[in-house]
């Protein structure tokens, strides 16, 4: 009789398992350069850790040959074990090893451990061996007889890759000939080849982001373009003025007029443009355009006093109104709105600010009248019978008003809705950080496009782009609309946060946020339903990071307003915006809408290739990095105190390198412009030094200071020609060398402007300078001195000045210490 042979288990893949209740060892190995000093390591998780061998040693160290086992230090159940990065449990002993043993068998006692892998054997290093390997390890060598394959370097995309490795494969592997799309082979070498290409594609386009040339989406190029100090325009929204028909008095006892009436221009290229009216203020019918709802009877009607009075003359400061009680009001805006004569003119219109209103009768006619006043004259001619005078007149910006809420992710958040109401849960903010080590800041992106505005600048230079959105922190004992509500909370239950241009300019307790053009969007994750990844272009609210601005609350709800819109799109003509968009809830109180003047200010973000080419002429255009001297004297002759783009605070500026004993140092000498106290000119001096190390390179050191003058005495001996006075011959002579302007605003031979650094007086430029006067036949002597108690020194060649200052006679007697000119006329013989 036979046994049927039972197959024996894999008893390793077994202990691998899920339902596995045993352990068992799966390597041990000893330290470097500690012999005794041994970890073992088991195949899974089941804990082993108190479970060891009581009635017998838990480990055994058997060297072989039939030597007694070694030492083993008992095992210490809390500082002994530990755990790998898998979660499974490492065993650390300690055992007395000779150094000559070469190996030996280590042996656990558990019932927690399969029989079967219990043991495991030590290899030793031998004692020629050195614990530390300081050589370089050596390359892997191809097999022995395995031919060399080249590497195709070029290799960059799918096709590529899997010819490569059809070509490696057939000259190292050459038993393998399948090359069916079934095979195993085939297929892994095809996922190779689909994994290298997506890598080498996301290469290219890191690589590709780093330069200004080669980069692709806007928030590269807007990182690039701002290291150079230019700053790409965004889409900005066109405004215009809209002049509105209401059914009643806005606000009324009935519904009030919403802060934003939709309105929309027809007839344009890209179908219906959205506008968004602001009121502002209350609305009145008696300032409508048209008295019905047809548009067909006028509502404010100049008043023609006769026949022959039909015109209001260019520059008139006031007209007469037909009618009483229109509610006029100082600082009311007006249209005066003129049809053409004929059928093609273009209407005459023009808007006029009111300063008062007198209500007064025509007692020939029997008429009420009204005399209405503005301040600036009109810019031309109206014809009466043609005008009409309409109010209800309210800016408008191209564009749709759009609410968001959004959460910061935390652990306060409700799991539905909005602080607990009932509905769908808001949008959560994105939080990421820049580097692994850097504090995280959360990210909101908006839905749809952001609509800039340019602002004029505070000291009149260049206009400044800002966005057009608001930012609220909504209280967290106060309900919030949610997503898509009809309306945010009013001002009083929210805190407003502020936008600026960068967060580096923000400190760690401001409560500010920038705007970055990129957008996140979620994916799908079965894990993680809250995962965002980049998704192109857009617009992005940052919040700070607790370094450069405060970052946003976990758990708080932003409400946020803005306007959707911008571009060229909205420059429309006039007489356009004819219409409230349906299911507007203002479509029920306004009649209609116009507007009396084009739309401008519109304009489409910068292009790629726009800001490639305009970003590179802001370092032509301005300096940016000092690097030498010639790089400071211009850095110090274009600063300005104020900041604009006005006269220089410096006349002059000198800068050289020197040597400090321990370093170099670049040295910027100033001369100021205006003769000011010396408080000021210190101030203005430490704004120079501000300037030049911002710009200065890094390491680079450099110091300023104020020009020191050489001031001197002059004694002018000449001589008179026959026929001239010797005191008008002096006079002549004094205009002619006095620094101050004179009354055609011209200073003379020493003026401010005339000398620079380092300058000497050369005797022979000032003998022709009063050689030059009327009157004077020849110049006897010139003598100088440097101080009031030194004696006179005639002027030979030259008197020389220091590089690092500059000549200054004042000629002034309340400031003798200016140094002073004396000259004397003698009757020539």
């Amino acid at each position: 009789m036979t046994t049927e042979a039972v197959p024996v288990p894999d008893r390793r893949l077994w202990l691998l398992g899920r339902d596995a209740t045993l352990n068992g060892v799966d390597f041990a190995a000893a330290r470097r350069g500690h012999r005794g000093q041994i970890d073992v390591h088991f195949i899974n998780r089941v804990p082993v850790r108190g479970a060891l061998a009581e009635d017998r040693p838990p480990i055994t160290l058997a060297a072989g040959s039939g030597l007694p086992d070694l030492f083993v230090r008992p095992v210490d159940e809390d500082a002994d074990w530990s755990t790998d990065t898998y979660g499974r449990p490492v065993l650390h002993i300690t055992a007395d090893v000779p150094g000559s043993q070469p190996r030996c068998v280590l042996t656990v006692h558990s019932t927690l451990l399969d029989p079967c892998f219990r043991s495991a054997v030590i290899t030793f290093r031998g004692p020629g061996d050195g614990d530390t390997d300081c050589a370089t390890t050596p390359l892997p060598r191809p097999l022995p007889g395995a031919p060399t394959v080249p590497i195709d370097y070029l290799a960059k995309d799918f096709a590529s890759f899997s010819l490569a490795l059809s070509n490696f494969s057939a000259a190292r592997y050459t038993g393998w000939t399948e090359r069916s799309e079934a095979d195993f082979g085939v297929m892994l070498m095809e996922v190779l080849s689909a994994l290298a290409d997506e890598l080498s594609y996301q290469q290219d386009r890191v690589a590709a982001e780093a330069t200004l040339d080669t980069a692709t989406q806007r928030l590269s190029l807007l990182r690039h373009a701002r290291l150079i100090d230019y700053e790409p325009a965004p889409a900005t929204a066109a405004t215009a003025t809209v002049q509105l028909d209401v059914a009643r008095r806005v606000p009324g006892d009935k519904e009030p007029l919403p802060d934003t009436v939709r309105c929309q221009a027809i007839g344009g290229q890209s179908g219906a443009v959205d506008f968004a009216a602001s009121p502002g203020y209350a609305l009145d019918p008696r300032w409508n355009r048209y008295a019905d709802q047809a548009g067909t009877v006028p509502q404010l009607v100049p008043h023609l006093w006769d026949a022959d009075m039909t015109c209001l003359p260019r520059g008139a400061t006031g007209m007469w109104i037909g009618g009483h009680d229109h509610g006029f009001y100082p600082g009311q805006e007006l249209l005066i709105d003129t049809a053409g004569g004929a059928g093609g003119d273009p209407p005459n219109r023009e808007i006029v600010q009111v300063t008062g209103a007198k209500q007064d009768r025509d007692l020939i006619q029997g008429k009420d009248v009204t005399l209405i006043r503005w301040a600036d004259g009109l810019a031309s001619a109206h014809d009466l019978p043609r005008t009409l005078v309409a109010g209800n007149l309210v800016p408008a910006a191209q564009g749709r008003i759009t609410n968001e809420v959004f959460v910061i992710p935390g652990d306060t958040q409700s799991p539905g809705g909005t602080n607990g109401l009932p509905g769908p849960p808001a949008p959560v903010a994105t939080v990421r950080a820049d580097h692994s080590d850097s504090p995280a800041h959360c990210l909101y992106s908006l839905t749809g496009p952001l609509a800039w505005r340019l602002w004029p600048a505070p000291d009149g230079g260049r206009a400044q782009a800002r966005p057009v959105l608001t930012v609220r922190a909504l209280a967290a004992d106060l309900p919030g609309s949610a997503a898509g509500g009809p309306s945010p909370p009013s001002g009083d239950e929210t805190v407003a946060w502020q936008w600026v241009p960068r967060l580096l300019d923000a400190d760690s307790t401001a409560e500010v946020f920038t705007v970055t053009p990129e957008r996140y969007s979620p994916v799908l994750l079965a894990d993680d339903p809250s995962f965002y990844d980049y998704d192109g272009d857009g617009a992005t609210i940052r919040f700070g990071d607790g370094t450069f601005g405060r970052p946003a609350v976990p758990g708080t709800t932003f409400l946020v307003r803005y306007l959707s819109g911008g571009g060229n799109v909205g420059n429309v003509a006039p007489d356009t915006i004819v219409t409230v968009a349906p299911g507007d809830p203002a479509i029920s109180l306004v009649w209609r809408c116009t507007n009396p003047f084009a739309a401008s200010g519109g304009a489409d973000a910068e292009t790629p290739a726009q800001i490639r080419d305009r970003a590179p002429q802001q370092i032509k255009a301005g300096l940016l990095t000092l690097t030498g001297p010639a790089d400071y004297q211009a850095a110090a002759l274009s600063f300005s105190p104020s900041g604009t783009d006005g006269p220089g605070w410096a006349r002059q500026a000198i800068a050289a390198v020197r040597w400090t004993g321990s370093w170099f140092s670049t040295l910027t000498i100033a001369d100021p412009a205006v003769d000011e106290r010396l408080g000021t000119q210190l101030a203005g001096l430490a704004g120079l030094a501000d300037l030049l190390n911002a710009r200065r390179l890094t390491g680079a050191d450099t110091a300023v200071a104020l020009a020191r003058y050489r001031r001197l005495d002059l004694r002018i001996t000449c001589q008179a020609k026959p026929g001239y006075r010797p005191t008008e011959v002096e006079t002549a002579v004094l205009a002619r060398l006095d620094p101050r302007p004179g009354a055609d605003g011209r200073t003379g031979f020493f003026g401010r402007d005339r000398w620079t650094f380092g300058q000497p007086l050369e005797a022979s430029a000032l003998i022709a300078a009063i050689q030059s006067c009327p009157g004077v036949a020849g110049v006897s002597r010139i003598e100088y001195r440097g101080t009031r108690a030194a004696a006179w020194r005639p002027l030979r060649a030259f008197a020389g000045v220091p590089a690092g200052e500059i000549l200054r006679i004042g000629n002034d007697r309340d400031r003798p210490e200016d140094g002073l000119l004396f000259v004397t006329a003698e009757v020539a013989r």
